[in-house]
């Protein structure tokens, strides 16, 4: 339908968008799942995409990982688990009974465990997102989560966006090493007689 200078279709995706009148027939991306498509006219209910200029790179089918992965969820579980039950046994039970110096000395001990289960899960379902052709690097498929998540997710998406790996088990160790020294900076400059 065309309402004054806007006019509005359904992409491909199924969602509204609307556009000026004048780009009819033009190509434009979709800011819901970006794709390109052509900008329909009123009397054509949905868009149709337009060939992407480069070839969409086939995903390769993945068979041979699935036990693997099974086994790193059971260890990302078991590592996110344990290291949160570390977080509140330390700052929920015995946080009166420790000093400041024990208490740094501690957070290693669960922030570590906690920040490897929480990349390892997420970048299993980043590669995921790889497996189904949904992107076509790690760090398109983080961009995409960044796009839902906001600019908060940033920071949490950081490694994924400049690793190229794709394997969880190695993007997890890279990730929780970024955190290290972020948690070493932090030490450093908040307690440093520590």
């Amino acid at each position: 339908m065309n309402t004054g200078q806007q006019l509005e279709f359904q992409a491909a995706c199924g969602h509204l968008l609307a556009v000026p009148a004048d780009r009819a027939g033009q190509d434009v991306r979709c800011p819901h799942c970006h794709r390109v498509v052509r900008v329909s006219p009123p009397d054509v209910p949905y868009a149709s995409a337009v060939a992407a200029p480069e070839p969409v790179p086939v995903p390769l089918p993945v068979p041979a990982a699935a036990p693997e992965s099974a086994a790193l969820s059971a260890l990302y579980g078991t590592l996110l688990v344990g290291g949160l039950a570390g977080a509140a046994l330390i700052y929920l039970v015995l946080f009166n009974d420790l000093s400041e110096s024990q208490l740094v000395t501690f957070t290693p001990l669960w922030f570590f465990p906690v920040v490897f289960g929480l990349y390892g899960f997420v970048s299993q379902r980043l590669l995921r997102l790889l497996a189904a052709g949904r992107a076509r690097t790690l760090g398109e498929a983080a961009r995409t989560s960044i796009d839902v998540g906001g600019v908060w997710a940033l920071l949490g998406m950081f490694p994924f966006l400049v690793l190229k790996w794709r394997s969880s088990l190695l993007v997890s160790m890279v990730a929780a090493l970024f955190w290290a020294v972020l948690l070493w900076l932090f030490f450093a400059a908040v307690f440093p007689v520590l």
